[in-house]
């Protein structure tokens, strides 16, 4: 936050006037007004007692608050990856105490924490309300992307805690931008226009693409959820249907292969139909085992460079886990043909 702007602020805040403020440092009005548009600012001298006077640290009102870079929180992220929550937790305070004005470096740190705490065997309520304090704090920052992903992640939190007024209550403070941009040109639209014109068609090709595969995989997330809304109002054939139309999309589109089992895996383990339910279950281990490579598409082809690389063992692992531990699939594990899946994970 530039300096005028914490002047202002801090001004405001403590109810003080900005003749006020002029005259407890022996300047003019003119001079303060000046300060907090960011005309100029004030002179060395002053930093101190202005600062004194606004009730805020020498450090904030420079904004000499060092930040780590993208690649020195990842580093740090994954020093807590594989650490009890209790240490990650301890070592994550003391980084925040070494630049506690780093909002990317909190953001991070909450979202890791936050789920470690998920993956937890036991309660940390100390802890919970840690993570929870990082989210309110960043969802006030002046970033859009920090604020978006600090609220968004709160909302989960409540909805995980069934604490849904809370939910509803922070979920109310995200925009929604849909109805303000409808009316607008598209900009992806306008860009892949310009990039025609420029004769760069790869340029527009590739931002096609890119567009083209978060709009699958987000569509396939929203039917995934509506096969969930079908089945809890009961009605198992517009889940069926429904389902099966999120194949047919995980087809048309060239997603992931894995992705044309899930719904149907879902709507098989809601009716309790076994056999289609191991049988989604091998189809979806037999996809974790196959490469799969953007670079092998034709829809996505242009991407396979810039993708990270595929590393399907730890969904693998996740599944065969679920099917050995959720206590609502003990009707399906006690089946030959379950025991003879969960062999790979005790052979």
């Amino acid at each position: 936050m530039p300096m005028h702007t914490i002047i202002q602020q801090q001004r405001k805040a403590l109810g003080l006037t900005q003749e006020q403020v002029a005259r407890c440092l022996n300047v003019s009005t003119a001079a303060v007004s000046k300060w907090e548009n960011g005309l100029t600012s004030p002179d060395v001298g002053l930093l101190p007692p202005l600062a004194r006077l606004l009730k805020v640290d020498m450090n904030a009102l420079f904004e000499f608050h060092e930040t780590l870079s993208r690649q020195e929180i990842g580093l740090f992220c994954n020093q807590l990856a594989g650490k009890a929550p209790e240490e990650a937790f301890a070592l994550a305070l003391d980084k925040l105490r070494e630049f506690p004005h780093d909002e990317a470096l909190r953001l991070n740190v909450a979202l890791l924490l936050d789920g470690l705490l998920v993956q937890a065997p036991t309660d940390h309520p100390e802890l919970e309300a840690q993570v929870s304090t990082w989210y309110a704090q960043l969802g006030q920052s002046e970033d859009e992307t920090i604020r978006a992903s600090a609220n968004s992640m709160q909302v989960n939190r409540y909805i995980r805690q069934n604490q849904l007024d809370k939910a509803q209550e922070v979920l109310d403070t995200i925009p929604d931008k849909g109805a303000q941009w409808a009316a607008l040109p598209d900009k992806l639209m306008l860009q892949v226009s310009i990039d025609l014109k420029r004769g760069q068609p790869e340029a527009a090709a590739l931002a096609l693409e890119q567009t083209l595969f978060q709009a699958g995989t987000r569509t396939q997330l929203l039917l995934s959820r509506l096969v969930d809304a079908e089945l809890a109002c009961g009605d198992a054939h517009a889940a069926r249907w429904v389902a099966e139309a999120s194949q047919a999309l995980a087809q048309a589109l060239e997603l992931w292969p894995y992705n044309q089992h899930t719904a149907l895996w879902q709507v098989a383990v809601h009716n309790r139909d076994a056999q289609e339910a191991l049988t989604r279950l091998e189809q979806m281990l037999a996809a974790l085992e196959q490469p799969w490579q953007l670079g092998d598409t034709v829809l996505y082809r242009r991407m396979a460079p810039q993708a990270k690389p595929f590393q399907p063992g730890e969904l693998r692992a996740l599944l065969l886990q679920q099917l050995e531990q959720d206590p609502d699939l003990i009707w399906l594990r006690e089946l030959p043909r379950a025991q003879a899946l969960l062999q790979r994970i005790h052979p």
